[in-house]
């Protein structure tokens, strides 16, 4: 072969594709292993957790070099190494929790995991696309594993039911989005990212044009849709009581994840040179949803639907991020997504090992369990305070504290108003209701008599050979991370979140010519 034989390229791309290779393989695996080997049902999970620990470790390092595969297909940069590994942790920690859950899976255990691998292979796509049509493909699949997953429990009607909600909406987003992206390719007449910021960044002279803000407006709404932002939050409590709890735990931040890097690659591709057309949205959309969801969530007596409602509040703060640009706001929201990520897995798996003893959700059940479970009561305590945002160790904390710091170098004005300093402001008010109702939780736990659901807890339950064993785990993984991104780890998880985003700041790298190019 010659150097620049298309074969050769193709080769050489599939080794920058080597993790999502490898979790494809899974797939397969889980797929066709309780259908060869009934009897080994039991250890199926064991495939998709090699398959992820796998993945993971073919990764390189965060340095390495942009290349663009597939003349602009997928670009493997930075950003598409930190968007794929929270997307392969979180499904490795949500992966671990089901092994405690996979009673209510009944027989079908090997296909939730295969459709849970996909949905995680979708995420890593979406972090590395930049092409439209990459963009819908991956986004679809995300969508479709996401409402297979929602409504897994089919003997349950409000597992149906969080299934028929996501369908709808995603039925909507994609009809939003594929007409805004019509817009984006009529009025550049390409697919390819760096194309159509070429092509946007001349149409963006002068003052902005109706069909830019409309063509802003259908697509922030698609992406609100997907980040369940208010008011596009509608599907988002309902679907996250109503599913598998872990397949709520994953949507917390497999799917939010995946809107997150959808909106850093299109807005500052598509609207590179004229923020003004999506930063005033963004900022509506981010006060809504951080007053909203702290104030909803005050309300909820279910666990779950309390964590949907204060995840909604959460996007509004890293929005903040997102709005603030790339100097400072970029890497801060890198930050929140990977420590929001770890504490609100954690707060689920804590769910997990609750609902498996007790067969309850309610937040008056926790009542008094530090008194039979005081490892699940410290563990479910240290996530929720770092989810208030509060330094019990200072993850959640250095959080809130990077996006507050980057809304506050915003130098936007809107109506002699800066939107940097307001949206901060909102944010510090709306934490105080926040800091209720996680502390409101961890009070119940520690300080109260146990309630009835705790008093009937076994005074000991086995640790090992249970099925509270891997969630257990998950939990201990989650609570040594949050340990360390708020102590020694801060440091290197800031410098990490830099390099991540880099590429969004850095001239793009030159699209080849030939169909397997790696540049």
């Amino acid at each position: 072969m010659t150097p620049n034989d298309p074969l050769l390229g193709y080769i050489q791309a599939v080794q920058y594709l080597l993790p999502e290779i490898v979790i494809i393989l899974a797939v397969i695996a889980t797929a066709l292993w309780n259908l060869f080997f009934p009897k080994a049902k039991e250890i199926t999970w064991l495939l998709a957790v090699v398959g992820l620990l796998g993945s993971l470790f073919l990764f390189k390092p965060l340095v390495e070099p942009s290349k663009v595969l597939f003349n602009g297909l997928f670009t493997y940069d930075a950003l598409t190494i930190a968007f794929g590994v929270v997307a392969v942790v979180a499904g490795l920690l949500v992966s671990l929790m089901t092994i405690g859950y996979e009673h209510h899976l009944g027989n079908n255990r090997g296909e939730f995991y295969a459709i849970l691998l996909t949905a995680v292979v979708a995420v890593m796509l979406l972090a590395g696309t930049t092409d439209l049509i990459m963009l819908f493909v991956a986004l679809e699949t995300l969508s479709i594993c996401c409402v297979l997953l929602a409504g897994f429990s089919k003997r349950d009607v409000k597992s149906s039911e969080a299934a028929l909600k996501y369908l709808l909406s995603t039925a909507a987003t994609t009809a939003t989005l594929m007409y805004g992206l019509s817009f984006v390719y009529g009025l550049t007449g390409s697919t390819t990212y760096a194309v159509i910021a070429d092509k946007m960044g001349m149409l963006s002279i002068g003052t902005p044009s109706l069909i830019r803000i409309f063509m802003a407006v259908l697509i922030i709404s698609a992406v609100g849709f997907k980040l369940a932002t208010v008011p596009f939050h509608m599907w988002s409590p309902d679907v996250f009581e109503g599913a598998p709890t872990p397949v709520t735990a994953f949507l917390s931040i497999g799917s939010k994840a995946g809107g997150f890097v959808i909106a850093l690659r299109l807005l500052t591709a598509v609207f590179a040179k004229s923020s003004a057309d999506w930063v005033l949205l963004f900022s509506i959309l981010s006060a809504a949803s951080m007053i909203m969801g702290n104030l909803i969530a005050l309300a909820q007596h279910s666990f779950k639907r309390m964590l949907a409602y204060s995840s909604i509040a959460h996007i509004g703060y890293i929005l903040i991020g997102l709005i603030a640009g790339p100097k400072y706001g970029y890497p801060a929201l890198m930050f929140y997504i990977a420590v929001y990520g770890i504490m609100n897995l954690g707060a689920f798996a804590g769910s997990i090992l609750f609902t498996n003893e007790t067969g309850s959700d309610r937040i008056e059940d926790y009542a008094g369990l530090i008194k039979k479970r005081p490892f699940l009561a410290i563990g479910m305590a240290i996530c929720l305070l770092n989810l208030a945002g509060l330094p019990i160790p200072p993850a959640g904390f250095f959080a809130k504290i990077f996006i507050f710091g980057a809304g506050l170098d915003m130098q936007t004005m809107v109506g002699g108003v800066n939107i940097g300093w307001a949206l901060v402001g909102i944010g510090l008010l709306t934490t105080i209701p926040g800091i209720y109702y996680y502390t409101k939780v961890c009070i119940k736990m520690i300080v109260e008599e146990p309630s009835e659901r705790v008093q009937e807890m076994a005074a000991e339950r086995p640790f090992f050979d249970s099925p509270q064993w891997m969630p257990m785990f998950a939990l201990g993984i989650c609570l040594v991370i949050i340990v360390a991104a708020g102590t020694f780890g801060t440091d290197s998880l800031v410098k990490a979140a830099n390099v991540a985003v880099s590429p969004l700041t850095s001239p793009s790298t030159p699209i080849g010519s030939l169909p397997g190019t790696v540049q």
